[in-house]
């Protein structure tokens, strides 16, 4: 009796047109989709769910025209001081520009508006004389300023001077630019070789070109239901990220072992609703598997809900639906309109069946003498994951973008030059209680006490607010001193008080962090209820989110995939082997991340800074790498599990399954190579380090792992490879069955 998938293979082959329609109409919908837009959150800015992400969401609701409503231009002439009258006169000329912006301007503060105050001028002037910052407020939310970023950047210029322009606004900008032209270089890279190395593999056009059609299906699949998702569920722009970065590569992974089994049993003679039948129960269970074993590993990222991680994983998870959706139904149908004319427009190469030969002579070769392949190929594992020891984890910041990126420039310029230029501020976010007055002086007193306590807080330079100040509510607030006055303006509403604190340490640094938990000390223990923000309070934040919740996450992944692997091949030692070599390729590539983008390996030609890995790298590597790694680990055990329920010959069945993947699994790994390697020459840096360690991941895994230690360890293993404990009499009676046989 056949199985499910060996009917559906069948009534594909009858119902082709229909299922070609119906995949058309889906692609429809998801453009319809994706024409209605997404709500993605920012995925530069902490998560809500947590302390920092929640005050920094607070302040863009309450207070939107001050939240990130700041652009900082910077003048610098070679030779001419800032006061040199000809230096202040381009300046002036040069920000009249800024008449032009729709929005309108709130301040503009330059050297020249107090240049008899040392502070003022040591914030507004360089060091050395030829730099002047001039700092503008725009009147608008940060979603109308984020529209006429281009207009900002472009309305301040000069002849005479060179202008440089930053602020967050901009830095963010430049972020979504980028992320979005990252997303086009790796496709523009990564598709042309893919087809490529497709016809390599199957030597024809025909063949080569239905996975592409299978990938380009799925994008805009993945892609609109990611937009439809944003709605309720909270996703950033690295979705569309890790659509591109994961769905290319695997739907067309899983095409090659769809139409490589069909062509294979087209070869045996059959017609093409059987090889279609016995495609879908082979090659389409074991894709089945694959791509579960896939999603548990995206299933750990979702566990950790104080990271962006979650966004992630769903982009991720979108992209293998959309794979398998398209692999199991438009393939099989495009397949059964094409037959026999698969092989159609072949690609002349001198030679054919070479690769497949040396897998099964490596593997023969590996298995005479297993422990001498074994022993050294571990170490090389372990000697190329050793660098993670020392590994350094970080939340990432400024460093992240590329060195000559105009908005870094000009912020380190800013950072470095501009002795009171404050790069650091901590947003001290104090919460009100439904119908409790702000301004009242019972309130003021709590919170000056804090304010107290928060000054004294070794790295704080000061902490200057309105509510600090009890003394002040005795009188009217139109008595109050102008500047207080603007202050209470612009960082008080109905809802929330936003105390600003500058601190002496860069953001990102262990003193930073320290300073962070110094803080909470005073804000957790005041009567009002106070929010710590800032990007070190995220990183604080996250460290100890990710310490709670990686070992909960790591024996989840660990034991589904085994379960899974178990169902699949039916072993109980497979699965433990294929897990622990899945670590080892992974912790290799660790280790070769830290060297490269830590260590500062290659940071010329791939144009960073050397800095510790970002805090999400290590578990996104983990649960994509794990899950992909383990993709054609399965279905290369799947044909190793054929060969032995066929021969009951171990060493035979190692070699016999090696040689009918091993084309297939090095043009997959290939493949996945391609796409990562795209997305290495990012400019964003999470997103270059993840490709990097991806490619590998796999890179190590398709050589070291399959040619070398899985045929060893399978060998020294022996019939134990196949041993499973029966859990049915009808279980027991298939294996009696095939003994006899």
């Amino acid at each position: 009796m056949e199985g499910v998938l060996s009917r559906a293979g069948r009534s594909i082959h009858r119902r082709r047109s229909l299922i070609i329609a119906a995949s058309l109409a889906s692609i429809l919908v998801s453009v319809i989709l994706i024409s209605q837009g997404n709500e993605f959150d920012d995925g530069n800015a902490p998560p809500s769910s947590i302390e920092s992400g929640r005050a920094l969401e607070l302040v863009s609701e309450e207070l939107p025209v001050v939240s990130t409503n700041s652009v900082n231009y910077i003048f610098t002439h070679e030779t001419l001081d800032w006061d040199d009258p000809s230096f202040e006169l381009e300046v002036r000329e040069s920000l009249k520009g800024l008449d032009e912006i729709s929005l309108g301007v709130l301040e503009i503060s330059l050297a020249y508006d107090n240049p008899e105050d040392p502070f003022h001028l040591a914030r507004h002037v360089s060091i050395d004389g030829h730099r002047v910052a001039a700092f503008v407020k725009f009147n608008g939310t940060e979603e109308e300023i984020s529209k006429e970023v281009v207009d900002i950047k472009s309305a301040v210029d000069s002849d005479e001077l060179e202008v440089l322009v930053s602020g967050s606004l901009i830095i963010n900008s430049d972020f979504d630019r980028m992320l979005e032209e990252d997303q086009i270089r790796a496709e523009i890279i990564g598709i042309p070789l893919s087809m490529i190395i497709l016809l390599f593999v199957f030597r024809t056009v025909v063949a080569s070109l239905l996975p592409m059609a299978v990938a380009m299906c799925m994008f805009p699949m993945a892609t609109g239901l990611a937009f439809y998702v944003s709605r309720w569920f909270s996703m950033t722009q690295y979705s569309v990220s890790m659509i591109s970065l994961i769905g290319i590569a695997v739907s067309i992974d899983y095409s090659l072992f769809m139409i490589s089994r069909f062509r294979e049993e087209l070869g045996k003679g059959q017609d093409v609703e059987g090889a279609l039948a016995t495609m879908m129960s082979t090659a389409g269970r074991a894709i089945l598997y694959s791509g579960a074993t896939v999603a548990v590993g995206l299933c750990t990222l979702f566990y950790f809900t104080a990271t962006h991680m979650p966004s992630m994983g769903m982009g991720a998870f979108l992209a293998v639906l959309g794979s398998l959706v398209y692999s199991l139904t438009l393939l099989p149908a495009l397949l059964s309109l094409v037959g026999h004319r698969i092989d159609s427009l072949p690609v002349p190469f001198p030679w054919r069946d070479e690769e497949g030969r040396f897998w099964e002579e490596f593997s023969t070769k590996v298995m005479k003498n297993p422990v001498r392949w074994l022993v050294p190929s571990m170490g090389i594992l372990l000697l190329m994951g050793a660098p993670f020891l020392h590994v350094e984890l970080t939340a990432g910041g400024l460093d992240t973008l590329p060195p000559d990126l105009e908005s870094r420039q000009a912020y380190e310029i800013l950072e470095e030059e501009f002795p009171a230029f404050t790069a650091s501020v901590v947003p001290l976010v104090v919460v009100f209680e439904d119908g409790q007055d702000p301004f009242s002086k019972t309130l003021s007193v709590g919170i000056s006490e804090m304010c107290q306590q928060v000054e004294d807080v070794e790295g704080v330079v000061s902490v200057d607010h309105p509510l600090c100040e009890p003394s002040l509510f005795d009188t009217e607030i139109d008595q109050w001193p102008q500047e207080q006055r603007v202050t209470w303006l612009t960082t008080v509403s109905d809802s929330i008080a936003m105390i600003n604190v500058p601190i002496e340490y860069p953001s990102g640094s262990e003193e930073a962090e320290q300073l962070i938990k110094d803080v909470r000390v005073f804000t957790s223990t005041s009567e009002e209820e106070v929010l710590v923000g800032s990007w070190t309070s995220y990183e604080v934040d996250m460290k100890d989110h990710l310490r709670e919740r990686i070992p909960a996450a790591l024996a989840f992944v660990l034991l589904v995939t085994m379960v899974l692997v178990w169902f699949q091949v039916h072993s109980v030692l497979v699965p433990i082997k294929a897990v622990l070599m899945n670590i080892l390729s992974i912790s290799a590539s660790f280790g070769l991340i830290v060297v490269v983008f830590q260590d500062g390996l290659l940071a010329g030609p791939l144009n960073f800074t050397p800095q510790p890995l970002d805090l999400m790298v290590p578990p996104l590597v983990f649960g994509i790498a794990f899950g992909l790694s383990m993709d054609y680990e399965i279905l290369m055990l799947s044909r190793i599990h054929e060969t032995w329920l066929e021969t009951e010959d171990n060493t035979r069945a190692v070699s016999e399954g090696l040689q009918a993947s091993g084309r297939l699994i090095t043009g997959a790994a290939a493949i996945m190579i391609a796409v990562f390697s795209g997305f290495i020459f990012a400019d964003v840096m999470i997103i270059k380090s993840i490709g990097f360690a991806l490619a590998v991941a796999v890179f190590v895994d398709a050589t070291i792992v399959r040619a070398i230690v899985v045929p060893s360890a399978m060998r020294l293993m022996g019939r134990a490879n196949w041993w499973s404990p029966s859990f049915s009499s009808s279980r027991k009676n298939k294996g009696d069955t095939s003994s006899n046989q």
